[in-house]
């Protein structure tokens, strides 16, 4: 598995009548880009806004230290 920042965008209506486009990250873990893409559409608050996605990065090196995940 592999970290993933999904970058997404939405319009939220009660935010100046949704004329502003809004931005947050999501982070998931996955074994690739496609399989993030589709973990990310299933979430409640990526359907809830009508997101779509800006971007997607594999997040594995942070201020020179190895990202490892290891389920708990």
């Amino acid at each position: 598995m592999k970290l993933f920042q999904v970058h997404t965008g939405f319009y939220d209506p009660n935010i100046s009548d949704g004329f502003y486009e809004g931005h947050t990250n999501i982070f998931v873990c996955a074994k690739d880009e496609e399989d993030a893409r589709k973990i990310v559409k299933e979430k409640k608050e990526y359907k809830m806004l009508k997101m779509h996605i800006d971007g997607i990065q594999e997040i594995n090196v942070v201020d020179g230290y190895k990202v490892k995940l290891a389920k708990i």
